[in-house]
């Protein structure tokens, strides 16, 4: 497995070695599904020493590789180099004049959408900062994002093994190649909230007061997280309520009143964007107004959120089946958005949606460069 990763850093461009990657990509999966398939069939020594070490390996073969297939992290560097100097990335865009003297070869003309301002919660900007005032670079901030994303795997050790279900169960998050592919190799920052969710969840019932933080710093990290808010509230006691709702209400108070203006990247995110959507096609085309589909996708995991919570469902699984709901339903459906679905895998690993996480790639392209690039969008056909 981890050879594979070793082979793809080599490849250099993966959109150029499109289809050299995605072979590696299956061949990867091929051992990754074999290790899931045979886990907890015999007793192993030091078995979470093995997947944690296998998972940094992997992690850490792929840290060299400059992304290709996203340029989302080229945004990650430039608004938190804005923020290290006092800027405001929810106000002024990177085209804006006033952020001239911060333009550089390397890292501006590579920004996506530069017409449009920063559309990360504050947490979210405050970690690119801390990054960019150290090292404004793609290499500093993927080291930030894989330092979160081995913590996360520590953590799913550990909760794994309070709930009995033994370190090998991890296998299905630690050593999934999307996962390693779309943090490790491409930078995506989701593990900087997905650490916390998950901390979130441990610890809900013994430690509601850390459990009700962890939550409120990973709302204001990435809004999915919220999903969990009704499940959580419900097994804690009134003071730790108070310590989740008040930070999160304030915090996601001043994010709205920043990302309001015309080139607000929030405002475009939640008005136009779509990608490899799944559900949300045939949703789109009965209601035949894109902003009401996203209103009803959004009302619709609401009304599950609730339905869940009335039932008394356990938090971890509720939380589970409201993110994989939201990704079917979302407008925007990018592979690294099944790293939310796929930290909970471990719970109950499922076939179909760790299928998923095999096909998702092909949102990249079908084996061969595409000539959109990273606009590509994969026909509807391919997509189901």
């Amino acid at each position: 497995l981890v050879l594979t990763f070793v082979l793809m850093a080599q490849l250099g461009s993966w959109t150029r070695a499109l289809g050299t990657f995605q072979a590696l990509y299956a061949i990867g999966f091929v051992f990754f599904a074999l290790a899931l398939a045979r886990a907890g069939r015999r007793a192993v020594p030091r078995v979470g020493v093995i997947v944690f070490t296998v998972a940094l390996a992997s992690r850490l073969a792929l840290l060299p590789v400059a992304p290709t297939l996203s340029d989302d992290i080229y945004r990650y560097v430039w608004e938190g180099n804005v923020a290290a100097h006092g800027g405001d990335p929810w106000r002024a865009n990177p085209r804006d004049p006033s952020l001239t003297h911060l333009r550089d070869r390397v890292i501006h003309p590579r920004i996506n959408h530069p017409e449009l301002a920063a559309i990360y919660p504050p947490l979210a900007i405050a970690g690119f900062a801390v990054v960019a005032a150290l090292s404004p670079t793609v290499t500093a901030m993927k080291t930030w994002v894989l330092l979160n994303d081995l913590a996360l795997v520590l953590v799913l050790l550990a909760w794994a093994r309070r709930r009995g279900l033994g370190a090998q169960a991890v296998i299905a998050y630690a050593w999934n190649p999307l996962v390693v592919v779309e943090y490790a190799g491409s930078g995506h920052h989701d593990p900087t909230a997905i650490l916390w969710l998950v901390l979130a969840l441990v610890w809900a019932e013994r430690r509601p007061a850390l459990s009700a933080l962890s939550l409120a710093i990973g709302v204001l990290t990435r809004l999915a997280p919220l999903v969990a808010l009704p499940f959580l509230m419900a097994r804690w006691p009134w003071r730790a309520r108070v310590l989740a709702i008040v930070p999160m209400a304030l915090g996601l108070g001043w994010f709205w009143s920043r990302t309001r203006g015309p080139d607000s990247g929030l405002g475009a995110y939640w008005r136009t964007w779509s990608n490899n959507e799944l559900a949300f096609v045939a949703l789109a085309r009965l209601v035949g107004e894109p902003v009401l589909a996203r209103v009803i996708a959004v009302a619709w995991v609401a009304a599950l959120v609730i339905f869940l919570a009335w039932r008394g469902h356990e938090a971890a699984a509720a939380t589970r089946t409201a993110l994989r709901t939201g990704f079917l339903l979302s407008p925007v459906a990018h592979p690294w958005y099944l790293g939310w679905v796929l930290a909970l895998e471990p719970l109950a690993p499922s076939a179909p949606w760790l299928l998923l996480s095999l096909t998702a790639v092909l949102s990249y392209g079908v084996l061969t460069p595409t000539a959109q690039g990273t606009g590509f969008h994969l026909p509807l056909a391919w997509r189901w």
